[in-house]
Order: structure tokens, then C-alpha cells, then sequence
């Protein structure tokens, strides 16, 4: 019987300790992702948005413990396109994917690619330790 019991409460104690440990292991690579993404944008081509832009790159908490936001652009990179015509315009975009007045200069998505591997498997580290344990 005893057996039974340690096997219930490992059980119903792995959901608070998987979601502790991905919660932290989430978080770092989740900055680690956006300090490298700022510094893909440090190695571009200097343009004066890029310093707001490499500002704008943040993490944000999403609506729970293991939901965590790599973003860039926003309210700090976003302006009208033409003086009075209230038309919104994203610059972050304009460097992602370029313009009809300028070559793309990749920053966001390429860094995510290039550091998916490595952070997938800081994940599954994590969630191996927690089931080991």
C-alpha cells in the first residue's frame, strides 16, 4: 500500500514542479532569445530606428506560468506613414521583411530559427530533471 501512496503523491505533486522548473527555464530562454535578437539588430546596418527598435525587443509575461512573449516593435517603432493621414506603420515590419525602399534586414525570426534547437532542448532538460527527480 505504501507504494501505491508514494506513487499518488508524485503524481499529484508533478504538475506544481513541472510548471515551477518551465516557468524559470521558459523565462531565461525567453531572454536569451530577445538579447540575441537586440543583438542581431546592433550588427545590422546603423539607421536611426534601429536604436528604438532594439529598445522595443522585450519579454513580456503571457497569461500564465509557462506562456512568456518575445517581442519587437510596437508603440516605440510604430509612426504614420504620411504626415496627417492616420495610417499606422510598424518599422520593426519594414526591417523584418522589408519595403519597396529597402532590403529586408532580418533580425526577429531568423534568431528564433537559428536558437529553436538549443532552446528546445533546454526544455526538455528541464522536464527530464523534473520527471527523474
Amino acid at each position: 500500500m505504501a507504494d501505491n501512496d508514494d506513487l499518488d503523491a508524485y503524481l499529484e505533486a508533478l504538475p506544481d514542479k513541472l510548471t515551477e522548473r518551465l516557468s524559470d527555464v521558459l523565462r531565461v530562454q525567453a531572454f536569451r532569445l530577445s538579447d540575441a535578437q537586440r543583438e542581431a539588430l546592433r550588427a545590422l546596418e546603423a539607421s536611426p530606428e534601429s536604436g528604438a527598435l532594439e529598445a522595443s525587443c522585450t519579454v513580456a509575461q503571457g497569461d500564465n506560468d509557462l506562456e512568456y512573449l518575445v517581442q519587437a516593435g510596437g508603440d516605440m517603432t510604430t509612426k504614420e506613414v504620411r504626415e496627417g493621414s492616420g495610417e499606422p506603420y510598424d518599422y520593426a515590419l519594414g526591417f523584418e521583411f522589408g519595403t519597396s525602399r529597402q532590403p529586408a534586414r532580418p533580425f526577429f525570426y531568423n534568431t528564433y530559427e537559428a536558437m529553436r534547437d538549443d532552446m528546445q532542448q533546454a526544455i526538455d532538460d528541464a522536464v527530464s530533471e523534473v520527471l527523474n527527480d
